[in-house]
């Protein structure tokens, strides 16, 4: 109960990122992302944030702020922060703008941890049903943003009408353009991306925008056996018709049953190693 109470303290030290101070703010970014690791203690870290006049909002905005001080850890206490239902909601506020500012880090080269922290965020807020239009919409366009770092430089195999079927941002990729390396973050974007084609509306959506190009593209290179089954999976959702579906709520086969214990390990591992000092 002590340790909770300063939270607090630690956000204060993470405001503060000046000259010796930043060492204490990247130290308080590392416990906070400790201490928020289990969904129980989630709730009691957000909980002394409310009490103490914290919103979720503060630590966006500390995430986006380039420093002297190292607060990489944000990330990962983000992700979990997440877990709970306030947080998302808070995150998935149209009027708040908080995710917009959380969707470049899927691109963040400078940390492997904090781009896997906001990928893991953003993962969660994708289990949200109910956001799921504004999350596809045209303001957010997440299905774009999530495939981008699973793309590599545009195949020359493809033709011109299937390349401009694509959204604009994934069309004519440059031969530097490089698949996210981390296993883990790849693994969160799929489980990302399965969760937006929960829904017949979410996978015509999906489907609408051609990304199962990239997909393809993605399986046909990717090395790991359960992230490429995790891929290929995705991407018979995406072939499929809707009468050969069946169901509107298609949450039930996301990842194929002999590949989940396998994917919950490398999850738990990723997140205990981003939560480690």
């Amino acid at each position: 109960t002590t340790l909770f109470r300063s939270v607090p303290t630690l956000i204060k030290l993470m405001q503060d990122k000046r000259g010796l101070k930043s060492k204490l703010a990247e130290k308080a970014s590392m416990l906070l992302s400790n201490l928020s690791r289990e969904q129980g203690c989630a709730r009691k870290v957000h909980a002394q944030m409310v009490n103490a006049g914290y919103k979720v909002s503060h630590l966006v905005s500390l995430l986006c702020e380039e420093g002297e001080g190292n607060l990489e850890y944000l990330g990962p206490a983000l992700s979990n922060l997440s877990q709970i239902t306030e947080v998302r909601s808070e995150l998935l506020a149209p009027e708040h703008g908080l995710l917009l500012k959380l969707l470049p880090f899927t691109e963040y080269q400078k940390s492997t941890v904090q781009r896997g922290g906001v990928v893991g965020a953003l993962r969660n807020c994708c289990f949200s049903l109910a956001s799921h239009p504004w999350l596809l919409g045209q303001q957010v366009d997440m299905a774009t943003r999530l495939v981008l770092p699973l793309a590599g430089p545009s195949p020359e195999e493809l033709t011109d009408e299937e390349m401009e079927g694509l959204p604009m941002d994934l069309q004519y990729l440059d031969e530097d353009k490089k698949v996210e390396e981390d296993l883990d973050i790849r693994t969160m974007l799929l489980e990302a991306l399965t969760q937006l084609c929960a829904t017949r509306k979410g996978r015509e959506e999906v489907r609408s925008k051609n990304i199962y190009i990239i997909l393809r593209q993605f399986h046909k290179q990717e090395t790991d056996p359960a992230v490429g089954l995790a891929a290929e999976n995705l991407v018979d959702i995406l072939i499929k018709t809707e009468d050969e579906i069946k169901v509107d709520n298609y949450k039930d086969v996301e990842v194929p049953a002999d590949v989940i214990p396998t994917l919950d390990k490398r999850s738990e591992e990723h997140t205990s190693e981003l939560q480690s000092p």
